[in-house]
């Protein structure tokens, strides 16, 4: 297994780090108390999460800190870290790309489906817990559609939550191979995403929700 290249493997093995934990409490009594996050590389909420409780024990120990988290996650498994989180300073964001199911297969293949995730969004919101959407990559031609926004800015204002956006971010190799092929301007027009954005953004501020772009 140590030879072949995670990325290709990526979505079938999850490798727990066993002694996470312990270096996580050795780290909590040096480091100034900034914000957390859990996680920015993979899900904090993946399904052995509910038999491990890394994460439900990890929080457990940056509570008792001191320290404020923010979690991202497309799993309902959240909500059964409720007991943990309400009353902290921890905010609570979901990875909601599109309302489509077909879309989830296709692009979020064993991710929880987007109903699933609604849900769990509007319990946590519901008990005065601060939420947020992360509404990314958006995909021109599959989650960009005037109709999808407006679904997913008419959620964010239901509960209360931010929106984050992204686009899709290429490697720069795929980047000049798509300019080669498109035209430069071409590429640059539709990737840029400024109508995306644009009508994103004029719908956050018709419905009074907070939006803003992921890495400004």
């Amino acid at each position: 297994m140590r030879n072949v290249m995670p990325s290709l493997r990526w979505g079938r093995d999850v490798f727990v780090k066993e002694n996470v934990l312990e270096i996580l409490r050795r780290e909590v009594r040096r480091k100034p108390k900034g914000v957390v996050g859990v996680s920015t590389a993979t899900d904090p909420y993946q399904p052995a999460e509910k038999g491990l409780e890394v994460t439900r024990r990890a929080l457990t120990i940056l509570i008792e800190a001191g320290f404020p988290v923010s979690i991202q996650t497309k799993s309902p498994l959240v909500v059964r870290d409720i007991d943990l989180i309400r009353g902290k300073k921890i905010d609570v964001g979901f990875t909601i790309t599109s309302t489509d199911k077909e879309f989830q297969r296709k692009f979020e293949p064993g991710a929880p489906p987007p109903e699933e995730r609604i849900s769990a969004l509007e319990t946590v919101s519901s008990l005065g817990i601060i939420t947020w959407i992360f509404y990314g990559p958006i995909i021109p031609g599959y989650n960009d559609a005037p109709d999808e926004m407006e679904r997913i800015v008419r959620l964010g204002a239901k509960t209360k939550s931010k929106i984050i956006y992204d686009r899709l971010n290429i490697k720069p190799t795929v980047i000049q191979r798509l300019k080669t092929i498109m035209g430069e301007d071409e590429f640059n027009r539709r990737h840029s995403l400024r109508e995306q954005f644009a009508r994103l953004e004029a719908l956050c501020k018709q419905h009074g929700v907070r939006c803003e772009f992921a890495f400004p």
